[in-house]
């Protein structure tokens, strides 16, 4: 029950990103132009702040979702609470921190990863439609694995809590 409702709602979170993130991008660039790889509306700050602020956002929305169906008993009596890894287990609980958190790590693994392959690729910059494909492409994944720490993060101490319990 636990496993299926990370996988739905992580999924469903990878889906809604894939189709803002590139409506958003849109709406900042309507002129729908070549998108350069640095410089005035570029990729790379694009891309850096896409992956500070949409891990914010998720944790925000996936943590208040999380704690409701705590509140409502979703996941009483229900085995198969997950385990924080070392790192996820010391983030914070509350939404911001976490999101934050989150947040930073992002921006420290996408950008430079997607820098580098841009650059190993010869890419100076892409054409609109293409560089909304590389939202879809980067955004729903990443998305999909925030939403599925976030939860994880907010489980695993409602499952130490339960321990707690019955100790």
């Amino acid at each position: 029950m636990v496993g299926k409702y990370i996988l739905i709602q992580s999924a469903i979170c990878a889906i809604i990103n894939m189709l803002v993130n590139p409506a958003l991008a849109w709406a900042v660039n309507t002129r729908m132009g070549f998108v350069p790889l640095w410089g005035d509306g570029c990729i790379m700050v694009d891309t850096t702040i896409t992956s500070f602020i949409m891990p914010l956002v998720v944790s925000l929305f996936t943590v208040a979702g999380v704690r409701r169906s705590i509140k409502t008993g979703q996941f009483a009596g229900a085995g198969g609470f997950p385990r924080a890894g070392f790192l996820l287990s010391r983030m914070p609980l509350n939404a911001w921190g976490l999101g934050c958190m989150l947040g930073l790590a992002s921006v420290i693994i996408v950008v430079p990863l997607s820098y580098g392959l841009f650059r190993l690729s010869g890419v100076s910059g892409l054409p609109f439609m293409e560089f909304a494909l590389f939202k879809v492409l980067y955004t729903g994944p990443l998305a999909f694995l925030i939403t599925r720490w976030v939860i994880i993060r907010q489980l695993a101490t409602e499952k130490s809590n339960k321990e707690d319990a019955v100790i």
